[in-house]
């Protein structure tokens, strides 16, 4: 590629290189071993195709632990936006 082949318009385009912020799940376990338990607030929720509402970051807690950690995680929903999880 030549320095002719950029465009114009590229000289003052600056893209921004997108990012993700992802949980640190083993911090909350490790948080989770020295409590006891756990409360997660979301309201980042989804539907099941039976109906039923799940929060997906407990969702993905609880898968992280069961295939990660090979624990058992006790989830019960306490409000509408709020679940307690023990091990």
């Amino acid at each position: 590629m030549k320095i002719a082949d950029v465009p114009k318009h590229a000289w003052g385009v600056i893209t921004p290189i997108p990012t993700k912020i992802v949980p640190d799940w083993d911090a909350l376990h490790q948080t989770l071993l020295e409590q006891g338990f756990v409360v997660i607030e979301s309201d980042v929720m989804r539907t099941t195709s039976i109906g039923a509402d799940e929060c997906v970051l407990v969702k993905a807690f609880n898968s992280h632990l069961r295939t990660v950690k090979k624990v058992k995680l006790y989830t019960k929903r306490i409000d509408k936006s709020r679940w307690f999880c023990t091990l």
